[in-house]
């Protein structure tokens, strides 16, 4: 079996960097090999893809550079990055910034027609690109007119239409949802299957899906190699993952936690119950107090359509009170976004009503909304415009004419609540992304608002910078404030959210407490939503859901 790439004792250090971001990185890619590299933020992985794909030396801000790269055999030092996508190409986490073509058709078309290939091949390309992306029929769409989660496959099927030998996705279904995910990989998997490409390598926190795809993992820390081998035997190592922030396979990490302690650990719900060591008894889950009853938002039988499109919320009915986290749930293009966009006043309902803390908001002003309601995008980067992190979140409090010392002391308290105290002098879009999503989040808890809105708070950060932010969430949640969370991640439901709003097709389907909700599990994978392990499992054992792994350890008896 053949090297596709290979790094060789690879040292690299950015432009103003107070540290190397790869300290002496080896690593080979085989033919037909699929392999994972995980680790927190900052750990170097998305660098290391970079110099695999020949990004680094060859284009980029970086002050230093030492080792070997080959692709093919080849060193990529002096080549086009051009040249080398035939061989290796990688979709970024950044997806946006790869799309600069104005339509759909023409951005999958401009890699081969650099290669100057016959205009039949180059349609072919894109058709098949775009079929295998779930595209088809958008080929005249503007790029830029796309959701989030088309602009992701686009970015891929961009990459796909130079065919590549290795290909490469740094987090390249972050955006999507759990079926998109899921269409990804199994175009990826037909792709290796039938040799369109030879490799893989795979960047990603869902580390349930690692286990899924991937045969081997690498595992990255400040920018060295801390582990590597199977796949099964590095997701075993549950303490290690803990430790560096991510979240181990939900079956290996029950098994771990209830003291099963033989390798490999199981990464499947049926893998867990073979090896689940007996419990004696358990108890049954207890939910907290209810939230209090006082509405927040009234939403009543609203409709609304996007310019030239079909209805994208029909007639929806929703109450949210006050101090509760609902979890905001459904597939892409359900209508989630949309809807918490007219409940912040960004969208215009075409009819129904909008009632906010008991009064008709339905023609309420933007501004007047944010007195009381906050939104936090899923691109925290649609909000960021000022040149330092304090003038970011003093922006508002200023448009409210607040006097400069009490903005002071309001952006001071912020900052610490959030972790920005240091880095109040940024320029918050030189920040990562997890810094630009807490400044994102901090501007709008300034303004101290009684409903805040988080649109996909997980994406692009690992699971543990989610759940700091989470963790914040629920903090503000006991002292009152209260949070529509859109999400795709069924564990941040499952851990903070008391109640479950499913969408689908603009209505919304199911309107439960969490618990409920996961109980029904057959039902809300009609909507090809997948509860957390835990829940199958346990619901497999004791016929009731826990809803965590530390739920489910506290509640039984082992034995």
């Amino acid at each position: 079996m053949g090297t596709i790439a290979e790094a060789r004792d690879v040292w690299v250090k950015y432009r103003g960097g107070t540290d190397y971001a790869l300290k002496g990185v080896s690593l080979k890619v085989s033919e037909g090999e699929v392999v994972a590299v995980i680790g927190p933020t900052g750990a170097g992985k998305t660098t290391l893809c970079k110099v695999l794909s020949g990004i680094i030396p060859n284009f980029g801000a970086y002050d230093e550079f030492r080792g070997e790269v080959l692709v093919d055999g080849v060193s990529t030092a002096g080549r086009r990055v051009g040249e080398i996508s035939r061989s290796c190409a990688m979709v970024f986490q950044d997806y946006e910034s790869q799309l600069f073509r104005t339509t759909v058709e023409l951005e999958v078309a401009f890699g081969p027609e650099n290669l100057c290939l016959p205009r039949e091949e180059i349609a072919s390309r894109v058709r098949r690109c775009l079929e295998l992306v779930g595209l088809t029929g958008l080929e005249k769409r503007y790029s830029f007119a796309l959701s989030g989660g088309q602009k992701q496959r686009l970015a891929i099927a961009s990459m796909l239409s130079m065919q590549p030998k290795l290909l490469i996705l740094d987090e390249a279904t972050s955006d999507l949802d759990p079926r998109g995910k899921r269409e990804v990989y199994s175009v990826v998997r037909r792709l290796l299957d039938e040799g369109a490409i030879r490799s893989l390598v795979m960047v990603d926190h869902h580390l349930e899906r690692v286990a899924e795809f991937a045969d081997r993992t690498v595992l990255m820390d400040s920018g060295r190699i801390v582990l590597e081998g199977d796949t099964e035997d590095v997701l075993s190592e549950v303490d290690l993952l803990r430790k560096l922030g991510l979240n181990p396979p939900e079956p290996a990490a029950l098994l771990h936690d209830l003291g099963v302690d033989s390798r490999p650990l199981p990464m499947t719900v049926e893998g867990a119950l073979e090896r689940m060591p007996p419990i004696r008894k358990y108890r049954e889950p207890v939910d907290g107090e209810r939230a209090g009853s006082d509405p927040v938002v009234e939403v009543d039988d609203v409709w609304f359509a996007y310019p030239g499109g079909d209805w994208a919320l029909r007639g929806v009915k929703l109450t949210v009170h006050r101090g509760e986290m609902v979890g905001l749930i459904g597939q892409n293009g359900s209508g989630k976004t949309t809807l918490a966009q007219t409940i912040m006043g960004i969208l215009r309902p075409a009819r129904g009503t909008i009632r906010l803390f008991g009064e008709d908001a339905t023609s309420m002003e933007l501004m007047e909304r944010a007195r009381t309601v906050g939104y936090v995008f899923q691109n925290p980067d649609y909000q960021i415009f000022t040149k330092s992190v304090y003038d970011e979140i003093a922006y508002g409090l200023r448009a409210r004419g607040m006097p400069e010392e009490e903005v002071r002391r309001r952006v001071e308290e912020v900052a610490r609540m959030v972790g920005l105290t240091g880095l109040l002098e940024e320029d918050p879009f030189f920040l990562p992304k997890a810094h630009r999503q807490r400044v994102a989040v901090a501007s709008v808890l300034a303004l101290n608002p009684k409903l805040v809105i988080l649109d996909e708070p997980s994406t692009g950060l690992s699971p543990g910078e989610t759940r700091a932010m989470m963790d914040l969430a629920r903090d503000l949640n006991s002292k009152g404030t209260t949070f529509v969370v859109i999400t795709h991640e069924m564990w941040v439901v499952a851990e903070y959210c008391n109640r479950v709003v499913l969408m689908s097709e603009g209505r919304v389907v199911l309107d439960a407490p969490t618990r409920t909700a996961f109980a029904m599990g057959d039902l809300i994978r009609g909507y090809e939503i997948e509860p957390p392990a835990v829940v199958e499992i346990s619901k497999r054992l004791f016929g009731t859901p826990f809803l965590t792994i530390k739920e489910f350890v506290e509640s039984v008896e082992v034995g």
